[in-house]
């Protein structure tokens, strides 16, 4: 079985539902009625289930980025580019095109030596 998965951000993944993503792509099909009261209703039960995540006493080391392995600010941004669109990710795509560059004067202005290997 190919299951086909969409690209949700961990807290949609703790908070959310397959039952919440299938109600949530139904709602343009119903009348404007209709699409407010389910909008209503799916984002009530997601605030409910963001309180009750947090309402608990216990760590999710899954909800924080410090469990993660130390990341360079490129990968972090790109990783957080992969949620976002339109103007967002225009702006993000020019925050790592300048990174590049100023990646690129850095590899360009270091002695010849340390250019064979710059990981060391």
């Amino acid at each position: 079985m190919n299951e086909e998965y969409i690209s949700q951000t961990v807290l949609d993944q703790m908070v959310g539902s397959d039952y919440g993503q299938m109600i949530k792509a139904a709602i343009p099909y119903l009348p404007p009625k209709g699409q407010q009261i389910l909008s209503i209703y799916e984002k009530s039960v997601e605030l409910m289930n963001t309180i009750s995540l947090f309402g608990n006493k216990r760590f999710d080391p899954e909800m924080s980025a410090m469990s993660l392995q130390a990341q360079e600010p490129m990968e972090i941004i790109n990783n957080i580019r992969n949620f976002c669109y339109g103007q967002s990710r225009e702006q993000l795509d020019k925050i790592v095109n300048i990174m590049a560059m100023f990646q690129m004067i850095q590899l360009m202005n270091q002695p010849e030596d340390r250019k064979e290997n710059p990981n060391e």
